[in-house]
Parts: C-alpha cells; sequence; structure tokens
C-alpha cells in the first residue's frame, strides 16, 4: 500500500503537502500517537516503520478472558505494521476525537505532519484535492480493516456489530446527490438466499438495505486467479462457498460501496436471509458521476472513509480493546466529556442523514 498516495494525488496535491508539512524525526521505541488521546495532524511515513497497538479495557470480560488465556492482565495486541507511504492520525479528520490505537516507531524513522486543522481547510476549499485525498484515505483504511479481519474473525468466532450506513451517507451527501441516486436507481426484492455480491467475483451494483437482512461471509483468498476459477467450476461446493460469517446487515445498511475505491475484487459474499428489500445502484455510472463530478465525489468517498473507519472501530470495540470511561448500564453525567463520545458535528450529520433516509425512502413509495 506504499504507492496508494503516489497513485491517488496528483502534482499540485503532493506539492501542496510538502509545503504544509513539517518533517519530525522519530528514534526507536518513540511514540507518535497515543491511544485515547486527540491526534492533531495527519502523519505520513517517509523513512521507517511504526507498530499499532490496542490495550484491553479493564472493564471488558471479553477482553479479561483474552487476558487469561495469554497470562497478560496488561494485554496489548499489535494489530498492524506501518512503513513507508502510510497514513497515520486519519481518525483526526473524520470526525472520530481520541485515536483508537497507539502509533510507535519500531525503527529511527522520519514522518511528514500536516496539521489536522490546515488539511481540513484545504479539503474545504478544494474539491478536486478533496475527492482524491479521500478516496486515498479509504483505500489505506479498507486495507487496515481487512488485515484485522484476517487476523481476529476467525480465530475467535467474532462478528462485527450492525451499522446503520444510510444516515451516515445521506448526512454527508447534498439534496442534489440524493436526486441524482434516486434517479439513476430502482428497487428489487430479494427471496432468502439471494446472494447479492459474491467474494472473489466483480462487483456490478452498490445496494441500500431497505427491509430485510443480509450476511456479510468472509472468505480468505477469494480473490482467485482466473485459470483457477475456471478449474473451481467443476467443484462448485468450494467455489460457491461463502466463507464464514463475521456480520449481519440490517436495514439502512450499504452493501458494495468499497468496490469503488479502487479496483481489488471483494473478500465478502452477502446473502439474502429473508425477503428483503435493496435499492439497487449500477457501480459504473455512480463511479462516472464521482469521476465527473468532484463535489459529489468528495463527499461520497469522505463518507466511504468515516463507513470503514466506524467499521474498524467496531471491530476493536468487538475484541474487547480500547478504553471507556463508563460501564454498560452505568448513567452518563452530563457534566464529564468522555474519551470515546461522539463528535456533536458527526451527530448533527447522523440527524440530517437520517431525515434525508426517510424523504428518499417516501419519495421511492416505500414508507406512506
Amino acid at each position: 500500500m506504499t504507492e496508494v498516495l503516489l497513485q491517488q494525488l496528483n502534482d499540485s496535491d503532493i506539492d501542496w503537502i510538502k509545503s504544509n508539512g513539517r518533517t519530525q524525526i522519530l528514534n526507536y521505541g518513540d511514540i507518535l500517537i497515543h491511544q485515547q488521546r486527540q491526534v492533531q495532524c495527519l502523519h505520513i511515513v517517509l523513512e521507517g516503520a511504526f507498530s499499532a497497538t490496542i490495550k484491553q479495557n479493564p472493564d471488558s470480560a471479553l477482553a479479561g478472558v483474552f487476558a487469561a488465556l495469554e497470562n497478560d492482565d496488561e494485554l496489548e495486541e499489535e494489530i498492524g505494521i506501518f512503513s513507508t507511504g502510510e497514513v497515520l492520525g486519519e481518525f483526526s479528520l473524520l470526525n472520530f476525537s481520541p485515536s483508537a490505537t497507539t502509533i510507535k516507531a519500531i525503527e529511527n524513522s522520519v514522518v511528514l505532519s500536516i496539521s489536522s486543522r490546515d488539511l481540513l481547510v484545504k479539503l474545504h476549499q478544494d474539491t478536486g484535492f478533496a475527492s482524491r485525498f479521500y478516496r486515498a484515505i479509504a483505500i489505506l483504511v479498507l486495507d487496515r480493516f481487512e488485515r484485522l479481519i484476517k487476523k481476529f474473525t476467525s480465530r475467535r468466532n467474532i462478528k462485527i456489530p450492525s451499522l446503520q450506513d444510510g444516515p451516515m451517507l445521506f448526512g454527508e451527501l447534498s439534496d442534489s446527490d440524493v436526486d441524482w441516486m434516486i434517479a439513476h436507481s430502482y428497487l428489487e426484492t430479494i427471496s432468502p438466499g439471494t446472494v447479492l455480491i459474491r467474494g472473489g467475483r466483480a462487483v456490478e451494483n452498490m445496494y441500500i438495505l431497505i427491509q430485510g437482512s443480509v450476511s456479510v461471509s468472509f472468505k480468505e483468498e477469494t480473490s482467485t486467479s482466473l485459470s483457477r476459477v475456471f478449474y473451481l467450476l467443476e467443484i462448485s461446493d468450494e467455489l460457491n462457498s461463502p466463507g464464514y460469517e463475521i456480520a449481519t446487515s440490517s436495514v439502512g445498511e450499504i452493501i458494495g460501496e468499497t468496490t469503488l475505491i479502487d479496483n481489488r475484487l471483494p473478500n465478502y459474499t452477502f446473502t439474502a436471509l429473508e425477503f428483503s428489500r435493496v435499492l439497487v445502484i449500477n457501480k459504473q455510472k455512480l463511479f462516472a458521476k464521482l469521476q465527473q463530478n468532484n463535489h459529489i465525489g468528495a463527499r461520497f468517498y469522505r463518507f466511504i472513509s468515516i463507513l470503514i473507519c466506524t467499521r474498524l472501530q467496531a471491530l476493536i470495540n468487538r475484541l474487547g480493546y480500547g478504553r471507556s470511561s463508563y460501564r454498560v448500564g452505568q448513567k452518563l453525567s452530563q457534566n464529564l466529556q468522555y474519551d470515546d463520545e461522539i463528535d456533536l458535528n458527526l451527530m448533527d450529520n447522523l440527524f440530517l442523514g437520517g431525515a434525508r433516509f426517510d424523504w428518499m425512502l417516501k419519495r421511492l413509495k416505500v414508507l406512506s
């Protein structure tokens, strides 16, 4: 993934980043980002390598079990290694206040650090830069998410909690964006067992789940070679096996959006669990729209970045890691600011997005 920024950004984008960044030199063992602390900069690794670790939540029963199994009361788990070309601290740009991980140098390293405030101003003013930049961030974060899926879900039989993507999407888009989506989509009713997207196969459509539920399964090495795919046609059970279930999508969730950010084949199979209704949006038409219109491109790729980061955080929480200032069932205090409290601007977007989502359903005559 070290080439992502060079592939997605143009020369003027890179010149701006170089002009507005400052170089930091870190020695082995230096901490660049502390878990559960505010991140003020976006960092690009120029030389060296960093590890990302997450520390167990002392109030998590699940984490306590894993700590006992590992015979380590201060269980801290490494979830990734980041080298040249990687971006660190991206959560600060996506309305996530604290860092979910500790980022530590594991070699003598050099990073280019850009103020989050300056970068947000640039992203707001230059929609072309924003579209390219958010797409790059989405690619990098998706790669991290899929590495965690491979590392944890099968070994620990962990499922990712369901997310309400719809309000998040429509909170980022404008009314004209929603109008375009309605004009270029259609409703479809699907039967139980219908496969919307099969891992390792090209994706034709993006879906918004309007009614029903969909199983999400993961299978390693689904991106098989062409010759292997034809060979497996004779062994249909192996070819069509979706793998193990990692999540269940519910009403309002987006399916297939990550195929808009790069050319990788999906690792996930989405199968209807019951009679369901989906809003179908052709991938090629949507991708062409994102390429032609930097405004909607910036908004949509920002949404995908936020969505993948949210899913990544949900997986980390499900593993029992990360701190929380409160326990489940404990009454929250209005006088305290909690480490993992949701940003108010993000909440405003979610409320607005929820209203837009309901408005879209009424226009589609899904709601009376």
